[in-house]
């Protein structure tokens, strides 16, 4: 008896064993092949919509990984709330859940000042609340003693003043860990008169925001759409030093300077390793309501850029096929006032406060045609790239990664998100699959379904 008992125990004992073997381990394949789900905690889908986008991309989860293992982040910080969740939603964990809970990511928030209120439901403005507050996280500069408390200060012979006053300024610190979202914008005015430039304006940027054009006969894709957004624009009654001959005017000279007509280019001058991209689609009528924008936009799975960025090749090319014409000067003046317009209007080689990673920077900066009279090597900062060269096709490049959709009108409406498969299952790879993310419900979607969805952001990543 006691025989057949603890034979039955055994049989039992190793069925139970095999159940849980074969239950854990499918679902924990089932996990792999998907990712998890995010709670909603009240209105949050737009929040959830966000942090599925951005563990889409491979740069992201670097990048929140160096700044996490540097060592040098607050325990409370958002970027190690972040890089847990990226984590999760990645299948880098042992949590075998089908669900999260992202209550850490809103109790940072809070904690750093933050106020998520549930009226405020825009998926746009919450990437630029995580991705600004990671890089100010992330932004750390050395701590500057006091003059009169650095016990190295004291008094120094005239010709040893004299030499510390020629030597070159001190290197700025390179940043440790580049914003994979950031980037510059380049703005140049030019006189369609006298070929004058104004000096090229860099401006940060974390994501396009890009318009529909008025005309209802263009084709609504993405390529237009940002072909609108780098269009050349006309600013009238703008001071023209070229035209007021400034350089030649005496000292003191108090008359007016002339005004004329400047076109307005605007272009990308640094791309970033992620590109985002946020289509508007709320517009305000004439009474003050507002109207969603329901409009199809066609986008891409592969985007190239190189139409849209402001590099020295491009420059050179229009330059010799220039015939004439307001239009044709864009980029260089005609050949009898282009020397006058350089000399009064040195090019930029870079801004000083950037602090990228030179090797990136050299890379990934576009930026005035170089002139004669300025080196390259003229930053005062010494962090400017030593050549300008255009870049290779393939370096303009970009995969999309994930697709964020409204639905809904203005007032109310729902976040989910199209996001690539985690990395590996089995060890194949399953990038190829993609998710459609709402909320708690992860399910695999078609291609078709994907680049048929009402677009509200893009979020594409350098190939």
């Amino acid at each position: 008896m006691d025989r057949k008992f603890w034979l039955i125990g055994g049989v039992t004992a190793a069925v139970i064993s095999g159940a849980y073997v074969y239950w854990t381990s499918g679902r924990s394949n089932k996990k792999k092949d998907r990712c998890p789900g995010l709670e909603n905690l009240g209105n949050t889908c737009f929040i959830n919509s966000v942090l599925q986008a951005l563990s889409s991309c491979s740069r992201v989860r670097s990048w929140l990984s160096d700044c996490v293992n540097s060592g040098r982040l607050n325990r409370t910080s958002l970027t190690r709330t972040l890089n847990d969740v990226v984590k999760v939603l990645n299948n880098e964990t042992e949590c075998f859940d089908d669900v999260y809970n992202p209550e850490d990511v809103f109790k940072t928030l809070d904690s750093i000042g933050w106020r998520i209120y549930p009226d405020q439901q825009d998926a746009h403005e919450m990437f630029h609340v995580l991705t600004q507050t990671i890089n100010e996280e992330t932004m750390t500069y050395p701590g500057v003693v006091p003059l009169f408390e650095n016990p190295d200060v004291g008094f120094i012979k005239n010709e040893q003043a004299v030499s510390r006053i020629r030597s070159p300024l001190p290197r700025l610190p390179h940043r440790s860990f580049d914003h994979p979202f950031q980037g510059l914008l380049a703005n140049q005015l030019q006189c369609v008169e006298c070929g004058y430039k104004n000096p090229c304006r860099y401006d940060h940027f974390d994501s396009l925001s890009l318009t529909f054009p008025e005309s209802l006969l263009v084709e609504r894709s993405l390529e237009t759409l940002l072909y609108h957004y780098v269009s050349v624009d006309t600013v009238s009654n703008v001071d023209c030093l070229g035209c007021s001959n400034f350089k030649k005017r005496p000292p003191g000279c108090k008359d007016p300077l002339k005004k004329t007509t400047f076109k307005k280019k605007l272009t990308i001058g640094k791309l970033p390793q992620c590109l985002a991209i946020h289509i508007q689609r709320c517009q305000w009528m004439d009474n003050g309501t507002a109207h969603k924008r329901a409009d199809f936009v066609k986008y891409p799975e592969i985007l190239d850029m190189s139409n849209y960025v402001y590099h020295k090749v491009a420059a050179k090319e229009t330059r010799k096929d220039i015939q004439g014409g307001a239009d044709s000067f864009l980029f260089g003046a005609r050949n009898d006032q282009r020397a006058a317009s350089f000399e009064s209007a040195p090019s930029v080689t870079l801004l000083k406060t950037l602090n990228y990673d030179s090797r990136r920077t050299q890379s990934g900066l576009f930026i005035q045609p170089q002139l004669e009279i300025q080196s390259p090597d003229s930053d005062v900062n010494h962090n400017g790239p030593t050549s300008v060269g255009g870049a290779s096709d393939s370096s303009l490049l970009y995969k999309l990664s994930a697709v964020m959709v409204h639905i809904g009108g203005v007032a109310s409406g729902h976040f989910l998100t199209y996001r690539r498969s985690p990395n590996t299952v089995k060890g194949r790879c399953r990038r190829d699959k993609w998710l459609c993310c709402s909320d708690r419900s992860v399910t695999p979607v078609s291609k078709m379904d994907v680049f048929s969805a009402e677009a509200y952001m893009l979020i594409y990543e350098r190939i």
